[in-house]
Parts: structure tokens; C-alpha cells; sequence
């Protein structure tokens, strides 16, 4: 784009036609490469033949993207030296980070190991880490796709679809259940996540019955894994098919993920260990059970697939409509008026250096997961690690703000 603040035209020489270019005060160029502008001015410009003009031109678009390049490179010094200082200070075996700006990856980086003992290397197109409670908002999602279906409606009753569930004093919806609103504990009384679980599937309807609502629905928020597994059930009764099915239906085969998948005991060399401190020592840490978790949690994946899932949420029509992902993003409302910061699936707040973002957060012992969707900087961000560790909301607030800041 050129901007004129004198009178600058083009003209024709009498003599020889030539075309000359030429501005009586000064002309202010203002050069755009990606994400980065550049102001450049010249003052009581003589005239220029044009091809001496183009050469300039020239010039001052290589110096622009060089420009760019630096401060992108800079961004991503500050990234890798900020990665390896978590690392270190957290204590953590191994960890996968990747950046995607206007939907393209401009960091991914492994850092420590997978596997202590062999000293596997983690590698972020390929180490699967527990995305954990992640796992929500391909639940969510899922749930969104088939009311866009007209297969279910979020605003109905759960007891419209589960005719058999045991009824409570009060009712709930589905998108009150995602949403955390239902009053349902954060888990079944008898749970336990470890393989030694007595809790089975078919124990579900029994221990809902016996199970008690901590509140009126819509009146608090508490967080609930005994929600999504509910919310499972819904997706299962309405398609006839698994909740895995659905998710590798509608989320990872419509988008492209080749490393998300449910947890299993199968041995598998890409899937990270996971990690425990005992007594300043890392051990293995202690199986978890998988064999009705897939609604709220219990898949793996890679930071590089996770980013991709992330742009499905940032970007209409890969997985849902525009106005499909206004609606599950937005957050909940209590009944007297407060904000919950989350959505359908989807938490929803401002980092620490004021920066809006959506996505979730994920925990199992031995494990941690983050995604951040930056929306108004077209900014998806995945953080996985093989142990649980605290702060990870601050590594990634800081790690979005390398790259803001230098815009």
C-alpha cells in the first residue's frame, strides 16, 4: 500500500515518453510481511525513473521479511530457553511443545525423555502423552456435531434420551452436564482411577441412584468427570455406536489426526511413560483405568495433533459451523447471574498478561495437558508432559506472550 501526503502522480516526459515517478513532499511506504509492518519514509524525493523505484521496492521487501524472520526467530529463542527452564525447575522427564500461528506450525519441540531408562527422546510429531481431561472437548464436540445433525438437542433433558436413568429431585440438560451445572459430584462414590477400580459400566445406573446432587442445577458449578461419562451414554444411546466410534467418526478422521487415540494396555514404542516422584526418584507411575473413561478422559495424542485439534475449534467448518462454536465457547451463566469461565467442553478465560483464550486443561498422576486457542492471534498452543507438575497455566501464558509481544 502507498500513501501520498504531497501530490504525487505519474507523467510523461514531452521528449522521449518515458514514464517518471516523482512526489513534491514525501511519500510514506508501508510494507506488510505476514504478521509484521513495516513504516519506511522518504523525504523531498527526487524523481525516479521506474525501474530505479522497483529496485528500491525490492530491497525494502527483503529487508521487511528479514525483519519478520528475526523477530519470529527471537520469539522462538525465548520459547526454547523457557521450555528448558520449566523443565528443569518443575522436575519433568519429558515434555512435547508446539506453537500454530494463522494455522501453521512455527515451533514444535521435544524436550527431555519419554523413557528414562532407554532415554528415548520425546519427539512432538510422534510421543503420545495423555491429552486427559482434553478428552472433554471432543466429548463436547461430538455432542455439537449431532445436534448440528438434528440427533440430539443440548437443551433437552438427559432423561429424554436415557429413559432408564434413575431420577433425582431435579432436573438437568445435557448442556447443563456439560457445562458442569448438573450438581453432579466430580466423580462416582465408588471410582477409583487406578486398575485396581471396582467401579464398572455396569455399575453406572446403581451408583447414580445411590449418589446424591450436591446442588440445584444451574445454581453452582463443580466439575465432573461422572457428568461426561453420562454424556458418553447419551452419545452412545442416540447413534447405537461407541463414543469412540463417534470421536474417530466426526473429530479425528474428519480433521486428519494421526496420533489421537483411546488409551489401552497395548504395548506401543510412541506412547510415553508416565512418571511419579517418590523419595526424589522418578518411578512409573500407577496404572490407570481406561475401560470407561473415553468420555472424559483417557486418550492420547501428540502437542502436534493437538494444535490441529485446536485449529478445528479456532477455524469454522472443520468440524463445526460458526455458530455452533460461538455457542459451546461461550461461557455458562449460574442462575443468579455469574460467569462459570466455561462452556460446553471448553474453559474459557484471560491469562495472566490479559490475553483471552478457550481450550482445556488435563490431569491424570503422571501426566499434565494444556491447549490453548488464542483467537484474536490465530494462536493454538499444546503442552504435554509425562508427570503431573504445577504452574503449567504460567509456562503457557508466557509462552503465548513471546509471541504476541512480538508481533
Amino acid at each position: 500500500m502507498v500513501f501520498a501526503d504531497g501530490n504525487l502522480w505519474f507523467f510523461r516526459e514531452q521528449n522521449n515518453s518515458r514514464k517518471m515517478f516523482r512526489q513534491d513532499h514525501f511519500l510514506k511506504l508501508k510494507i506488510k510481511v505476514g504478521r509484521f509492518e513495516m513504516f519506511v519514509r522518504f523525504v523531498r524525493m527526487k524523481t525516479f525513473k521506474p525501474p530505479h523505484f522497483l529496485i528500491y521496492m525490492a530491497f525494502l521487501m527483503i529487508c521487511g521479511i528479514c525483519f519478520s524472520q528475526s523477530r519470529i526467530e527471537k520469539a522462538h529463542q525465548k520459547t526454547q530457553k523457557l521450555a528448558e527452564k520449566f523443565l528443569s525447575k518443575s522436575h519433568i522427564p519429558g515434555m512435547s511443545v508446539s506453537v500454530n500461528i494463522n494455522d501453521t506450525l512455527v515451533f514444535s519441540e521435544g524436550f527431555g525423555f519419554s523413557d528414562l531408562e532407554n532415554k528415548t527422546a520425546v519427539m512432538p510429531s510422534q510421543t503420545r502423552f495423555r491429552m486427559a481431561s482434553i478428552t472433554k472437548t471432543m466429548t463436547a464436540a461430538t455432542l455439537a456435531k449431532l445436534s448440528e445433525l438434528n440427533k440430539v438437542d443440548l437443551k433437552k433433558s438427559v432423561y429424554f434420551y436415557l429413559d432408564s436413568l434413575p431420577k433425582k429431585p431435579f432436573d438437568f440438560t445435557i448442556e447443563e452436564v456439560g457445562g458442569h451445572l448438573s450438581g453432579l459430584q466430580r466423580t462416582a462414590s465408588t471410582e477409583k482411577y487406578t486398575c485396581d477400580n471396582p467401579y464398572k459400566r455396569s455399575d453406572f445406573y446403581k451408583i447414580f441412584d445411590l449418589d446424591p446432587l450436591s446442588f440445584q442445577p444451574s445454581s453452582s458449578f463443580q466439575y465432573s468427570n461422572y457428568g461426561y461419562k453420562l454424556l458418553g451414554l447419551v452419545i452412545e444411546k442416540i447413534t447405537g455406536e461407541s463414543v469412540v466410534e463417534n470421536n474417530k467418526k466426526y473429530i479425528i478422521d474428519a480433521i486428519g489426526l494421526k496420533n489421537t487415540v483411546p488409551e489401552t494396555k497395548i504395548k506401543d514404542p510412541f506412547v510415553s511413560k508416565f512418571y511419579t516422584e517418590l523419595r526424589d526418584k522418578f518411578v512409573e507411575a500407577p496404572c490407570l483405568d481406561c475401560t470407561f473413561r473415553y468420555a472424559p478422559g483417557c486418550y492420547l495424542s501428540t502437542s502436534e495433533d493437538l494444535v490441529v485439534l485446536g485449529n478445528a475449534y479456532l477455524y469454522p467448518d472443520r468440524i463445526l459451523k460458526k455458530e455452533t462454536l460461538i455457542q459451546i465457547i461461550k461461557s455458562k451463566k449460574l442462575r443468579n447471574g455469574p460467569k462459570t469461565n466455561y462452556g460446553f467442553g471448553f474453559m474459557t478465560y484471560t491469562d495472566g498478561n490479559g490475553n483471552y483464550f478457550y481450550g482445556h486443561n488435563g490431569g491424570y498422576e503422571g501426566s499434565r495437558s494444556a491447549l490453548r486457542i488464542y483467537p484474536k492471534n490465530k494462536m493454538v498452543i499444546a503442552v504435554l508432559t509425562n508427570c503431573t507438575v504445577e504452574n503449567i497455566d504460567d509456562f503457557i501464558a508466557e509462552i503465548a506472550y513471546n509471541y504476541i509481544a512480538d508481533k
